[in-house]
This record gives structure tokens, C-alpha cells and sequence, in this order.
């Protein structure tokens, strides 16, 4: 059977975007980020959301509808434009005979000129609270574009900078001009039936041009299972070529074994117990392991890695110990070291500022053998990094990789071992349906003497108390981070966002004014140099200061057990799973621990499943029904178009059918195999 695209396959080829009105060679580069190379390509592009027309509403019902989409119209009372640094606020008041009503336009200073005292305007947006009621960057309408009216929907599509939802529209609209009979579907219609989907033709067609919401959901499940069909094949494909590897073998008896693990500082839980016996199985077949481990925060993921490790150095292998930050490769490499050491093992660390001359001696002594366990960020994946023996891969953080860089590393070696690390827990359906092509491990115990930790969402009054209760626990010797998710007046500040809120830098400054620096106040954040910056932590680790101002640069790898307070600042911006990482910081002693959320009320739900459970596996559910499929947790490649359609607990029948689909049929698994092999590569900036 052809692997082409066009006989294989069931997408047609239309020509390049080029010939396309207003695309040139760089928006085509530009729409090469979404994975749009071809016209056709624009067919299968997903939509971001559906938006519905709203009723006209008055102005004193819109002040009511905090959250809620709104649209109303009115005359312009008064226009203001504050500048800070490079950003801006536009606040346009529009009244009616019912009330008044400002609208917040951020960065846009040039639509100041749109807008003229007195002049009728009609707005749609999102009513946000900003010391009252507000409308958050709405969308104006127009004789020439009217706003969506009661019952209309419209799709709105991602776009790279400098091109807006809009264009891609119109671009998409041309596609569909072409696309008439040149979309096959390669599943039989009777399978589509039994799952109660339409074809694929149709799904195109009702995907770009909806007459409803009901319309929109169903094409979108037709085309998330074309997302999982690829998916499968890719993970069949991988299984296929596993099961016929020539890994190291690492077959130790039980004597070395409980060397292996006494030569940890603590006993290991009976969690980490289990998982080490899993590991030390994967480790004994010739076939490379590829395990995932999940588990909480501070269940002792870490320890397994090095556990795997050891193991590996014992038969002479190398290991590259690899984490999506410089800050956290830094702190595996300091934590993880003197273990190493004392194993009579050397460690080396590989990052991307690393200088020169000192990257080509560690590069020179990695090749040599003479580095057993190399710690770095996608540095260790490099075109000039060589290994003299990789024999396993240990990736932290792993849904923060795509399978291209992982694929990248695991390449570096022969049939290498894979041990994928993360630290937010995957829901059971998720975890069956994206890696199929894993043994799935769990850590769901975590180590005894852990102190409790209380998570209050400050409010109003409430954070006149917040800094007593925090002079307190620096008075007792205790540490404090506070976390603001923005570093400084250069950081671009997008959506409903008031550009006027606190940055890391900014908190820092006042807090150098606060009863909190007696004890001392440092600052870390991601654009520090490495070097300011680990001695910014390791200066809060001793104790010679107390409080550490960081961004969420310290969301993992961070370890400090007098830490028992973490203040989040602006909560709202960030997701529940990265909160509830960033609470993780703390309760790693047995002193009572807190978290004090501030945020505004658009956070709300986030917040009260913060409140209500600390359980990771029950956020992570919690944050897969708020939040979607996302990026498929990473498995998405750079470069590939779609948004993540599915809704996993909704639609496990699909992901099961998928895996079944291309296992047992050769034609449908050809199909959905080539599709991913035909598309270029495009790595992530």
C-alpha cells in the first residue's frame, strides 16, 4: 500500500498558502507554527471556542453579570488613557438610560482615537470585577461587522502573533471554497454509526460553519477521534518497535539491590518500594523500559530516578537526568550529587549557559565515559552532545516535553531506557487513553512526619491579618515564599489582566519596606542570571534570609522543609494543577503548613477545589473537567494543529475505539501512520 499522503491517507493536498490572498512567505512561516503548511491543512484546523450571540442587555443588568459574556449599547460618556512603561489601559465609559459602565481595553492605546464623546457604540465582552464592574477587552461592533446576534455562533480560531483569529477565518473560509468532495473518511459507516458520529466530510464542513452549538460538538468529537486515531497509530508504532529493542540489561542480585537502596538518607515508603521493584524488572529485559511515574508532590519521585540510576551505572551505563528548567536540572544536580558521590559515581550538569569553554570539557568527559549521570534541560538533547553509553533516560516534569524533544534524547543512544517523571497526576482515563504506549507506575503514599497544610483564600480585610501571621513564622525561624506570577514592567499582560498588578520585582521592593525584611527578603525568577539566582535560593534555604519573592520558576525542584507559608499572588491567572503545585512548596516538615491564595473572584472555582481537597489525583480530575484535554498533556507535537478535542471522561469510548481501530485493521493503522510521517517537522521555539 502507498505511503503518500494522498493515497494513504484521506486529506487532500490544495496547494500552498501562498496562493492564498494576503499570505506571503512570512505569514506563511508565522501560520507554520500551527501546523498549516498547505491549504488543506486549514480544513483540520480546530477552532479554540465557539462564541453565541448574546441578547441586548441593559447596562444595569450587565453590572450584575460578573464572569458572564454580556453585550450592550449606549453612548460614550467619557474616554481616559493611563500609560505604565510599555503598557496601557484605555477606559471607555458607555451609559444608557439605566446606568454606566467602563470597558478596559489594555495595550491598545491606539483605539482612543475610535471612540468620540457622544458617539453610539454596542459592545460584547466579559464582564470581569475591577473595583467594580467592568468590561474586559470587548469585542465593538459595527454596521460593516455587526456582533453576533441572539441564537448566531461564530468560530474563533488560534493565531500566532502578528495575525489575528479574524484572517485565519477568512483563510479558512477559502479552504472550504476548495475542499468539496475531497475529504474521505477511512472509517466504514457503519462504525461511525455505532458511535454515533457523522462523516468526515460533514464534520469538516459543520466544524468551520456550525448553525448551533449541538452542531459545533458534534463535528468537534469527529474530529478529536482524527486526533486520537493519529495518536494510536503513532503509539502502535512505537510498541511495534520497543518489543523488538536491545536495551542494556541490568540484572542485579538482591544482595546489591538492598545496597543499591541503602544507599539512601531514609527508608523508602512501601510506594517507592513497589516502584523500585518495578523498575528493577524493567531494567533486567532487553526491551527498553518505558514507564511513567506519577505521583503527588513530595511523594519522592526523585528518588526513584536515582534508584534507576544506580542501577543502570552498576552494568556501566549512562544516564541523562533531564528537567524543563534550568532551576529545577539545578536543583536535581545539587540534590542528587553527594548521593552519587558517595556511590562513587560522577555527576555533571548540562545547561544552556553553561560557558563555553566549560561545556566542551563536560562535552569531552560525557563521550569519554567518565560522567555517569548527566543532569540538564533540553541542552542534553543538543546536535553536539554525544554519550559514550546512554543506556536510560529519566525525564522530569515530562509533560512539559513534547514527543519530538523526547524523542530527540532517547535517539542519543541505543534502545535506551525511559523513565518519565511527572509531578501532576494523571486521571485513570487520561493516563489509558495518551500512554498506551507505557507501563504506568504510582506513588500514592507519600513520606511519614509531614506536617498539615491549611489553604485560605484571602480576601478583602483578610489580608490585613495575612502579614502578621507572616512576621510571625519568620520570628519563629520558619521561611515564607510569595509568589507573583508576573516578573516586571517588560512582561506583556494580555486579557482581562489589569496591567496595574503587583509584579515579583515590584512585591519586592515593598517587601524590603515590610516588618517581613528583618529577617531578610530575596527575589528569584527565571531571567535572572543561573548563578544570581541559585544563590538567591540557597541563601533562603539557610536561613540567612527568610522570605523569597520568586515567579513560579520555583513551582518544582524547590525543597525546603522550614518553608511553611506560600502567599500566590494574582491566583487567578494560574491553573489549578499549577497551584496546586506551587502549595506543594510547603508542609515538607512536620510544622503546620498554609497557603494563602489571593485572587479575584474569575478564580473562584479553582480556588474553593483547592479549599475542599488535597488530593492530586482528585485536582487533577477536577482540573481535566474546568480545563479540557489541553495539549493532550504534552503528547501533542510541536507544529500540529489541534487544539485537543476530546473529552476524555466524556469520551473514553472513542480513545478505546482508536487504539482497536488501528491495532486490528492494517489499512486504517497505514492511513493515520503516514498522515504523521508526511507532516514537516516543526520545533517548538
Amino acid at each position: 500500500m502507498s505511503t503518500s499522503l494522498e493515497n494513504a491517507a484521506h486529506r487532500p493536498r490544495l496547494g500552498p498558502l501562498t496562493d492564498l490572498d494576503g499570505v506571503g512567505p512570512a505569514r506563511a512561516a508565522s501560520l507554520a507554527a500551527l501546523g498549516l503548511f498547505d491549504i488543506g491543512d486549514l480544513l483540520f484546523l480546530a477552532p479554540r471556542r465557539l462564541v453565541s450571540g448574546a441578547d441586548d442587555m441593559t447596562i444595569a443588568q450587565a453590572t450584575s453579570c460578573v464572569g458572564r459574556e454580556v453585550k450592550i449599547s449606549g453612548r460614550i460618556e467619557k474616554s481616559t488613557l493611563q500609560r505604565f512603561g510599555r503598557r496601557s489601559t484605555l477606559r471607555v465609559t458607555v451609559r444608557d438610560e439605566t446606568g454606566s459602565l467602563p470597558a478596559l481595553f489594555f495595550n491598545q492605546a491606539w483605539l482612543q482615537k475610535r471612540f468620540k464623546i457622544g458617539d453610539e457604540v454596542t459592545l460584547r465582552g466579559k464582564v470581569v470585577d475591577q473595583k467594580g464592574p467592568a468590561l474586559a477587552s470587548p469585542r465593538i461592533g459595527s454596521s460593516a461587522k455587526p456582533l453576533l446576534g441572539s441564537g448566531e455562533v461564530a468560530t474563533i480560531y488560534p493565531a500566532p502573533e502578528g495575525i489575528t483569529s479574524d484572517f485565519i477565518a477568512q483563510l479558512v473560509r477559502a479552504a472550504l471554497t476548495q475542499f468539496e468532495g475531497r475529504v474521505t473518511d477511512p472509517l466504514a459507516p457503519v462504525q461511525l454509526a455505532r458511535l454515533g458520529l457523522t462523516s468526515l466530510d460533514v464534520a469538516v464542513r459543520k466544524l468551520h460553519q456550525p448553525t448551533s452549538a449541538e452542531e459545533f460538538d458534534a463535528a468537534r468529537r469527529r474530529m478529536a477521534l482524527e486526533q486520537l486515531l493519529e495518536l494510536s497509530a503513532r503509539f502502535q508504532e512505537r510498541r511495534a518497535a520497543a518489543a523488538a529493542g536491545h536495551a542494556l540489561r541490568i540484572e542485579i542480585e538482591d544482595e546489591h539491590d538492598r545496597a543499591v537502596r541503602s544507599r539512601f538518607a531514609f527508608a523508602l515508603t512501601g510506594a517507592q518500594g513497589r516502584v523500585a521493584n518495578e523498575l528493577r524488572a524493567d531494567l533486567a529485559r532487553s526491551q527498553p523500559m518505558r514507564r511513567l511515574l506519577q505521583g503527588d508532590v513530595g511523594s519522592g519521585k526523585t528518588a526513584m530516578g536515582l534508584y534507576a540510576a544506580l542501577l543502570v551505572a552498576s552494568a556501566r551505563g549512562q544516564t541523562a537526568f533531564m528537567a524543563p528548567t534550568e532551576l529545577l536540572a539545578e536543583q536535581h544536580f545539587d540534590g542528587l550529587r553527594r548521593v552519587l558521590e558517595r556511590a562513587g559515581l560522577s555527576a555533571g550538569l548540562l545547561t544552556g549557559s553553561l560557558g563555553a569553554p566549560a561545556r566542551r570539557a563536560l562535552l569531552l568527559r560525557l563521550v569519554a565515559g567518565e560522567i555517569d549521570v548527566v543532569f540538564g534541560t533540553h541542552a542534553l538533547f543538543s546536535t553536539d552532545v554525544a554519550y559514550n553509553k546512554l543506556a536510560l533516560c529519566v525525564i522530569d516534569e515530562q509533560h512539559r516535553f513534547g514527543v519530538a524533544q523526547r524523542t530527540q534524547l532517547l535517539d542519543k543512544g541505543r534502545d535506551v531506557h525511559a523513565l518519565l517523571m511527572t509531578a501532576t497526576p494523571i486521571p485513570r482515563t487520561q493516563a489509558l487513553a495518551l500512554y498506551g504506549d507505557l507501563d504506568i507506575s504510582v506513588l500514592d503514599e507519600k513520606p511519614p512526619g509531614r506536617g498539615a497544610v491549611t489553604t485560605q483564600w484571602v480576601r478583602g480585610n483578610e489580608k490585613r491579618a495575612l502579614e502578621k501571621a507572616l512576621v510571625e513564622r519568620v520570628d519563629a525561624g520558619e521561611r515564607v515564599y510569595w509568589v507573583v506570577p508576573r516578573i516586571g514592567d517588560g512582561e506583556e499582560v494580555t486579557g482581562d489582566i489589569d496591567p496595574r498588578a503587583m509584579s515579583a520585582e515590584v512585591r519586592f521592593e515593598r517587601l524590603l519596606k515590610s516588618p517581613l525584611a528583618r529577617h531578610g527578603v530575596e527575589l528569584a525568577h527565571g531571567r535572572m542570571p543561573s548563578e544570581r539566582r541559585a544563590q538567591s535560593i540557597e541563601r533562603f534555604r539557610t536561613g540567612e534570609v527568610r522570605t523569597l519573592v520568586a515567579t513560579t520558576v520555583i513551582e518544582v525542584g524547590v525543597d525546603v522543609p522550614e518553608a511553611t507559608a506560600i502567599v500566590i499572588e494574582v491566583a487567578e491567572r494560574l491553573g489549578l494543577a499549577q497551584l496546586h503545585q506551587l502549595r506543594g512548596r510547603v508542609g515538607r516538615s512536620s510544622r503546620p503548613s498554609a497557603c494563602y491564595l489571593i485572587g479575584a473572584p474569575s478564580g473562584s472555582r479553582r480556588f474553593e477545589a483547592l479549599l475542599r481537597t488535597h488530593d492530586g489525583f482528585e485536582i487533577a480530575e477536577e482540573d481535566l473537567r474546568q480545563r479540557g484535554m489541553g495539549d493532550l498533556m504534552g503528547v501533542r507535537q510541536a507544529g500540529e494543529n489541534s487544539e485537543g478535542l476530546a473529552d476524555i471522561e466524556a469520551d473514553l469510548e472513542l480513545f478505546l475505539f482508536a487504539r482497536r481501530a488501528v491495532a486490528e485493521d492494517p489499512r486504517v493503522f497505514e492511513c493515520y501512520r503516514s498522515l504523521s510521517k508526511s507532516r514537516p517537522t516543526v520545533h517548538a521555539p
